[in-house]
């Protein structure tokens, strides 16, 4: 797979796999979201998939929620090392990691940049649909998100995985 992290800086070792890149929403588009996937660090395949959207509006999911929070690695005060978080989801579960809408964190447009609720749950939607094509085996993973807004859950209902999603 091409969007496997091998290391990052100051990484300790790990026991699961994670990928990170962009996913262009339409192929005529200007416009890609960037991603950060952590499998579960045991049968991942057997594990649920959680898609994290940081709220704000205006929120990197992995500047916050993937480094801060949830997410299996905590920077060090000293900026170069990450230490393993005890506490990370993915202990139970493959975390996603969403920079939504466009122009927030990595994610990218460069055409005219416009945001709302509507706009961004169509293009949530548009890059879970083209994220499952890269990774198939997680189509059937019961879903499970984090929405910061009810408008965002209605549209990543209508992808589902195989189950139904959950909030």
């Amino acid at each position: 797979q091409a969007d496997i992290v091998t290391h990052l800086p100051g990484q300790p070792p790990v026991t699961f796999a994670h990928y990170s890149g962009y996913i262009k929403l339409q192929p005529e588009d200007n416009k890609a979201l960037f991603y950060w996937f952590i499998e579960a660090e045991h049968d991942a395949s057997l594990k649920p998939l959680v898609l994290w959207l940081q709220g704000g509006p205006g929120c990197s999911s992995i500047a916050i929620g993937a480094v801060r929070e949830v997410g299996p690695f905590l920077i060090q005060s000293n900026g170069t090392q990450l230490t393993l978080n005890d506490f990370s989801w993915n202990k139970v579960a493959n975390m996603l990691f969403l920079e939504s809408p466009a122009g927030i964190g990595f994610s990218y447009t460069n055409d005219n940049y416009s945001i709302g609720d509507e706009s961004t749950a169509n293009n949530s939607l548009a890059f879970l649909l083209r994220w499952f094509k890269r990774f198939p085996s997680f189509k059937s993973s019961d879903c499970y998100h984090k929405p910061p807004w009810s408008q965002r859950t209605k549209g990543l209902r209508e992808a589902s995985c195989s189950a139904s999603m959950s909030q």
